[in-house]
């Protein structure tokens, strides 16, 4: 009995071995095996937006002295509307998209970094295989070919990195951006728009000396997530938002790896959300402050008529009790450990300048010129069904 268990134990240790080692090899088998089954259009696919997005290792200059090594993405419209695709200059951020509803959508993703990748639509209702699963990542100097009908109601999403082990590193170092979509029923609205209507991204990065981004990897920042030390608008560190007395729409992208806010105007406005994750509310909510997770999205209708030019506002993270956090970085929120690891931070590794639940400013806002009208904010905005 005990010789046959011992046999038994052999067998199992070898069947596991090379279980593992399969396991271990299936996923580059299966991304070389995705990648060649959406490396072309398809004949049959009449798109109304044809864009083409390259990935590529760059040096913007962020800062005054050496420029910053990042991942960038840049694009341009091959089919279509110009609008389609907006190009943020001068920063890491990926560019800016924008759809209609029910536009059908054909996007070539180059890959030119020195390293495998692939993109996610966040938020969009799109086929499995065009949602950018880990599995679908290319390898340097492919190409993936996504195809897809635009389903989603008017809204705020974003795209970014989704490559396995990898998305956290990916984003941080610049691989996301935002995209926005329209529909009849928000065009019927009197809703600001075009220059009246600002995405903005925020994001947490850390740099060295040097201007180089830094990501660190300490048993801290593994299991609550990594917190820079400065805070990002669009790619862009001390970012002033330029507005006329009159009304605008803020979309807000929380585009951090970990950090939570709690956004309140330094004046103590109260702030009007319009839209969410899933796109406009069927009415405006009026709160006194805002929480904003990794990953969400918030529109917000901001007054400006009243403020008298040369005003300047700040639009800042407010203090709160806060647990262990993340989205792309961490291990998920509350929990004894989760404070434990928090309290013995300085012992484990850097800690944030902006602590997480701190007071800092996050968006400053100057009145520069007088407008000659405004909008008034809606008491409806969408029947959801």
């Amino acid at each position: 009995m005990e010789a046959q268990m011992n046999i038994q134990r052999r067998q199992f240790l070898k069947y596991t071995g090379i279980a593992a080692a399969i396991a271990a090899a299936y996923p580059a088998l299966l991304r070389a095996d995705m990648s060649r089954i959406a490396s072309k259009a398809s004949a049959d696919f009449q798109a109304d937006v044809e864009l083409e997005l390259t990935q590529e290792a760059t040096d913007i200059a962020i800062f005054t002295g050496p420029k910053t090594s990042v991942w960038k993405v840049s694009g341009k419209v091959l089919k279509g509307s110009a609008t389609a695709l907006s190009n943020n200059l001068n920063t890491y951020l990926a560019p800016t998209l924008t759809f209609q509803q029910g536009q059908k959508v054909r996007i070539y993703l180059k890959n030119e970094l020195p390293a495998h990748s692939i993109l996610h639509w966040h938020g969009l209702h799109v086929p499995a295989n065009m949602d950018g699963n880990p599995m679908y990542a290319i390898n340097t100097g492919e190409t993936f070919v996504y195809e897809f009908t635009v389903r989603n109601r008017a809204g705020t999403y974003w795209y970014h990195a989704h490559t396995h082990g990898k998305t956290a590193r990916q984003v941080y170092s610049g691989l996301a951006g935002l995209l926005i979509v329209s529909d009849k029923e928000e065009q019927a609205l009197d809703l600001p728009h075009g220059e009246f209507d600002i995405p903005l991204a925020i994001q947490d990065r850390s740099f060295d000396d040097q201007n180089q981004l830094r990501y660190g990897a300490n048993m801290m920042q593994k299991m609550q997530g990594f917190l820079g030390d400065q805070i990002m608008i669009n790619g862009q560190p001390d970012f002033v938002l330029d507005v006329a007395t009159r009304s605008y729409r803020l979309r807000l992208l929380n585009g951090s790896n970990s950090r939570i806010y709690k956004l309140a105007w330094d004046d103590g406005a109260a702030i009007n959300v319009i839209g969410v994750d899933g796109g406009l509310l069927e009415q405006p909510v009026r709160m006194p402050y805002l929480m904003l997770a990794p990953g969400e999205r918030r529109e917000l209708w901001v007054d400006f008529s009243d403020k008298p030019v040369n005003t300047e506002l700040t639009l800042r993270s407010t203090p709160f009790e806060a647990a262990t956090h993340g989205m792309m970085g961490g291990m998920g929120r509350g929990g004894m450990m989760g404070r434990g690891m928090g309290m013995m931070g300085g012992g484990m590794g850097a800690v944030s300048k902006l602590p997480s639940g701190g007071d800092y400013p996050v968006l400053k806002v100057r009145v520069v010129k007088k407008a000659s009208s405004s909008q008034a904010l809606p008491k409806r905005l969408t029947a959801i069904k």
